[in-house]
């Protein structure tokens, strides 16, 4: 009897998986640019749920434009769902210096703009209520495909 209930726990236990009970993680990439070309610095991206489904995530825009977006932890992608997507830009930066020993670094309390005002993008795609960006994210892999911001009508 009790070999029986051993190996019954066991078996369930195997079938059932190590689930978590967090949904599913679909792959997504994509390319985010401005007026053609990519951001200078870079930017940050927050997929906010819309509707049922989803869950907020965050990810980043390489200087080339590439989206990665983690979602738990380490796990590549979103969770299928409507999300509203928001983007910071990054327009200041640490200025590099010649320490004593010849390296350059940053001066970690000196900024600058380093991003000229015909590059930055509109305050609308900051705004967490009125950014015009959708996306919806199905099962399996998806590709966002290149969204240039300059092109997105703006609410």
């Amino acid at each position: 009897m009790t070999r029986t209930l051993l190996c019954s726990t066991l078996a369930i236990l195997l079938l059932s998986g190590c689930s978590d009970g967090r949904p599913a993680v679909y792959p997504t990439t994509g390319r985010l640019l401005y007026d053609g070309k990519p951001m200078p610095l870079g930017a940050s991206v927050t997929f906010l749920p819309t509707g049922s489904g989803g869950v907020a995530t965050s990810g980043q825009v390489d200087q080339e434009g590439n989206l990665t977006i983690t979602t738990f932890e380490n796990e590549s992608g979103l969770v299928a769902g409507e999300y509203r997507v928001i983007v910071y830009q990054v327009i200041e930066k640490e200025p590099e210096h010649k320490d004593q020993d010849g390296e350059i670094r940053a001066a970690p309390t000196d900024t600058f703009m380093a991003v000229d005002e015909d590059q930055r993008i509109p305050k609308v795609f900051s705004d967490r209520a009125k950014s015009p960006l959708t996306v919806t994210i199905t099962e399996g892999s998806n590709d966002l495909g290149t969204i240039d911001l300059k092109t997105v009508p703006q609410s």
